[in-house]
Parts: C-alpha cells; structure tokens; sequence
C-alpha cells in the first residue's frame, strides 16, 4: 500500500538520520551569454536576483574581423563558369594542363598495349624479349623435381611393361 508517512520516523535521535536543507537557488554553470537567452536582453536589465545582485557587465569584446575575398579578387564566376578576363585564352591554357597532367598519369600507370600485345618503350619490349628467351631455353626442365621422390629416383626412367628407357641421362 501506497501512503506519504516517514518511513524514517522513530530514527530522528541518530547522527545519520538526513537533515532537511532549506531551499535555494541553486545556480546552474556560468555560460559564454552575457545577455539572457529568452529575451536577448542584457543580464543588466532582465535577470533572476536583485539588481545590486546582478552580474557585472563585461567588457565590450573588439568584434573579429573576418577576411572575406571580393569578386574583384577573383578570377573566375563560379555561377557562369566563365573567366571575367580573357575567357577564351585560360580556357584553352586549363585544358593543355589538364590534358598534360592526365598524359602524365597515364603514363606513370600503363607500359603495355594490350591490341598489339607489346609494351610502348622499345627497350623495355625488347628486354621482355630477351628475357623469355631465356626462360624458353630451361622450360620445362625441372619438370621431374616437382614429382614425387620415389617417382623421381625410380620411376620415369624406364618403362617396366615394354622395357624401353625412358631417360638415359638419369638412368646410366
């Protein structure tokens, strides 16, 4: 059952029994307004306490100056997508870098045409050359290494059903 008694009566005489506190205001943490935020009045002419209670006025902060670039400054409208100036010569000027700047990528990323099936730089083409040249020439010679060891010292060298010899160089 619900009811509103002291639940602590009888315990009054104890050191631990919790005291009433009177209220107060209790003020909230200081902020960075200096004016009441529902008003947007001064904390001079709108505020809680007395007037001789109220916070002091602070001193007046210089404003900051923002920098804030003219379209004098500019050289382009960014709305038209025009230059104010010469629009036909820097258009002609951003595209060769732009085009100059993709060539360069292009470039640092492919070496290889693949229609023609050959690289664009003759040297490294025919480095490519030489080199499969030389893997051409021991192709397939290590082939029996990869095979099982009993394969490799016993078998493969002859064949046992027609006895013919299948590798010489190993066998003799």
């Amino acid at each position: 059952m619900i009811n509103f008694e002291n639940k602590l009566k009888g315990l009054e005489d104890r050191p631990d029994y919790p005291k009433e506190r009177p209220w107060y205001f209790r003020q909230r943490a200081e902020t960075n307004a200096d004016y009441n935020i529902l008003s947007n009045m001064p904390l001079q002419e709108h505020h809680y306490a007395a007037p001789e209670k109220r916070p002091p006025a602070k001193e007046e902060k210089k404003e900051k100056v923002k920098k804030m670039t003219t379209t004098g400054l500019r050289d382009y409208n960014i709305i038209t997508g025009r230059y104010l100036e010469f629009h036909e010569d820097k258009l002609k000027a951003d595209q060769e870098i732009q085009r100059a700047e993709a060539a360069y990528k292009y470039w640092q990323k492919h070496d290889f045409d693949p229609l023609l099936c050959r690289h664009y730089d003759e040297q490294k083409e025919k480095e490519f050359l030489e080199k499969r040249r030389e893997d051409q020439l021991v192709h397939g010679k290590d082939e029996v290494k990869k095979l099982p060891i009993s394969v490799q010292e016993e078998g493969l060298m002859y064949n046992p059903i027609n006895m013919h010899i299948e590798d010489r160089d190993r066998l003799y």
